[in-house]
C-alpha cells in the first residue's frame, strides 16, 4: 500500500496544477455519479414496481446531466478564476525570485484569491529593495577595484601581441583585439572585419573571427598547439614559455606564438587549469585592423566539460539566438529569407562582441506587404549574400551551440528548405522561447514576444521591432530571464527541459 502511494504521488507530480484541478473535478463528477447510481438502485430495491423503473431512469438521468453541468461550470469558474492566475503567479514569483525583472507584478486578475496576489506583490517589492540596497552597497565598496580592472583591460586590449587564454578543454575563455585581428588576417577577412560600420557584428567565414567559448582548433592548428602543450608538460622546470610556429586554420603563413601553462601540467582530463598563448605574425599589424577589445570568461577555466547533451546543465550549454526576417510566411510556397541575425550567449551571459547580422539576397521580389513590416526593400539586398553564404555563416557561427529562436519553427523551416543549397545541415538542439514561457507562465497566458519582454522587463523599443538583430537580441534577454527560472522549476538538464517542452507541445502566438 504504501509503494502504491508513492507511486501514485510521483504520477501526480508530472501533472500541472491545472490537470490536478480537473482531475479533482472529475473524480468529484464520478463520485456523485456513483453515489446517484446507488441511490436509484437502493430505491429501486425497496419498491420494486414495474412502474418505478421509468421513473427512476428518466430521474436519475436529469439528476446525473445536472450533477455533470454543475461540476463541469465550477471547474470552469476554478479554472479561470484560481487555477489560471495561480500558474501565472508562480512563473512571475519564479522569475522575479532568480532573475532582476524589476517591474511590479501585474494585475493577476485574481480577485478569488483573496489577499495572495497583494501578498506576493509586497514580497516581490521588498526583495527587489533589498536587492537594490545590495546592490548599491558592493558597488561603492568595489568602485576602486573596478576602476583597476578597467585600466587592465585597456592594456592587455592594447598589447601589440595577439593573448588567447585556454581552459583545460582547449576552449577560447579571453581574446585580445590583436589576436582578433591576427586570425581574422588568416582567412582573408581581416580587411572586411575592419572596414565595418559597426564593429561589434561577427561574420564567420572560414575559420571566422574568436567566439569565447569556441575550441581554438577552429583557429589554430590542433596537432601545433598539442604538440607544444606536451613539450611544455615534459620540461621539469614550472612557469617555462615554448616559442613555436603555429599553423592557422586560414590560408596564412604561421604565427609565431608562445605558449605558458596556467597550472604545473595540462591533460585532457583535467578540470581545471588551461594555458595562455601569445601570437605574433612576421610581419607588423596594420593599426587599422586592431579595435580596442577584450573579451573574456575565466569562469571557463574551471567549467566541467560534458558529451552528452542530455545530461548537460543549462547553464553550462552555449546559446546562439537567432532571428529572421522573410518575403512572406509560407516558406514552402517559396518565401525566402532577406535579413538574419544570431547572438551567442556563453556561460549565462549574451557576448555582445559575437553577433552575426546580415542582409540576404532572397532571389525574388520583396512583396510590398512584408517590406511594410520589416522594412527591407529590393534595392537593400540586391548586392547582399545570398542563403547559400549567409548559412554556411550561421551554421559555423553556431558550432556546438543550442540554437534559439521566438517561433523557432518559423525560422528553422526556412533555413532547413535550404540546407541542399547550403550544402550544411542545422541538425543542432533547438529551443522555442514560446515553449520556455508556456513551461514557465502556463499555456494559458500570451507568450508574443512583444508581452514577454514587458512582462519580463526586456528592452524591445519599436525603432528595433521586426528587425531581426533587434528581435534576436530581445528573444536572447528573454532566454536569459526564463533559464533561471525554469532550474528554480526542478529542469536542471537540457534533456528535462527538452522533455518538458515536448509535454507541453507547439504553441501559437
Amino acid at each position: 500500500m504504501p509503494q502504491t502511494l508513492s507511486r501514485l504521488h510521483l504520477s501526480l507530480r508530472r501533472f500541472s496544477l491545472r490537470q490536478r484541478i480537473l482531475l479533482l473535478f472529475a473524480g468529484l463528477a464520478g463520485a456523485a455519479m456513483l453515489a446517484l447510481l446507488l441511490g436509484l438502485y437502493l430505491g429501486y430495491a425497496k419498491h420494486n414496481n414495474p412502474w418505478a423503473l421509468d421513473a427512476l431512469i428518466v430521474g436519475g438521468v436529469l439528476s446525473g446531466c445536472a450533477i455533470l453541468a454543475l461540476v463541469v461550470g465550477m471547474w470552469l469558474l476554478f479554472d479561470e478564476h484560481v487555477a489560471k492566475p495561480l500558474q501565472r503567479l508562480a512563473g512571475e514569483l519564479r522569475t522575479r525570485a532568480h532573475t532582476t525583472v524589476g517591474a511590479e507584478l501585474e494585475d493577476l486578475e485574481a480577485r478569488h484569491l483573496g489577499d495572495l496576489a497583494p501578498a506576493a506583490a509586497a514580497l516581490m517589492r521588498h526583495l527587489n529593495e533589498t536587492r537594490n540596497e545590495l546592490a548599491e552597497t558592493i558597488a561603492r565598496e568595489t568602485a576602486r577595484h573596478v576602476e583597476e580592472k578597467q585600466r587592465l583591460l585597456a592594456l592587455l586590449s592594447e598589447l601589440p601581441v595577439g593573448l588567447l587564454v585556454c581552459g583545460a578543454g582547449h576552449n577560447v575563455v579571453l581574446y585580445n583585439s590583436a589576436a582578433q585581428a591576427l586570425l581574422s588576417e588568416s582567412d582573408g577577412s581581416a580587411q572586411n572585419l575592419a572596414g565595418r560600420q559597426h564593429h561589434d557584428v561577427c561574420d564567420p567565414a572560414g575559420a571566422g573571427p574568436i567566439c569565447l567559448g569556441r575550441p581554438v582548433f577552429d583557429y589554430l592548428d590542433e596537432a601545433a598547439v598539442r604538440q607544444a602543450i606536451h613539450a611544455v608538460n615534459q620540461t621539469p622546470a614550472s612557469n617555462i614559455e615554448l616559442s613555436f610556429l603555429c599553423p592557422t586554420q586560414g590560408r596564412s603563413p604561421p604565427l609565431q606564438a608562445r605558449i605558458r601553462l596556467l597550472s604545473d601540467r595540462l591533460t585532457d582530463a583535467g578540470r581545471a587549469g588551461g594555458y595562455m598563448l601569445t601570437l605574433q605574425s612576421a610581419g607588423p599589424l596594420e593599426e587599422s585592423t586592431v579595435s580596442d577589445r577584450l573579451v573574456y570568461d575565466f569562469d571557463l577555466l574551471t567549467r566541467e566539460l560534458h558529451t552528452d547533451i542530455a545530461n548537460t546543465p543549462l547553464d553550462a550549454l552555449s546559446y546562439v539566438v537567432l532571428d529572421t526576417e522573410t518575403t512572406g510566411l509560407r516558406p514552402d510556397l517559396g518565401d525566402e529569407i532577406v535579413q538574419l541575425a544570431a547572438v551567442r550567449i556563453v556561460n549565462g551571459r549574451r557576448i555582445k562582441t559575437e553577433v552575426l547580422n546580415t542582409l540576404v539576397n532572397p532571389g525574388r521580389p520583396i512583396p510590398l506587404a512584408s517590406s511594410r513590416i520589416h522594412g527591407i526593400s529590393d534595392d537593400m539586398v540586391a548586392d547582399a549574400p545570398g542563403i547559400e553564404q549567409v548559412g554556411r555563416r550561421l551554421h559555423q557561427f553556431s558550432r556546438g551551440a543550442v540554437l534559439v529562436a521566438h517561433n523557432a519553427g518559423f525560422d528553422m523551416a526556412f533555413l532547413r528548405r535550404a540546407e541542399p543549397h547550403i550544402g550544411l545541415r542545422f541538425d543542432h538542439p533547438v529551443l522555442d522561447t514560446v515553449q520556455l514561457s508556456a513551461v514557465v507562465f502556463g499555456t494559458a497566458q500570451s507568450h508574443s514576444l512583444d508581452v514577454l519582454a514587458a512582462r519580463l522587463g526586456v528592452s524591445l523599443p519599436a525603432a528595433v521591432r521586426h528587425t531581426a538583430l533587434g528581435d534576436a537580441t530581445a528573444t536572447a534577454e528573454v532566454l536569459l530571464k526564463l533559464l533561471p527560472a525554469l532550474q528554480a522549476r526542478g529542469l536542471r538538464t537540457f534533456g528535462e527541459l527538452e522533455e518538458e517542452c515536448r509535454r507541453h507541445g507547439r504553441l501559437t502566438t
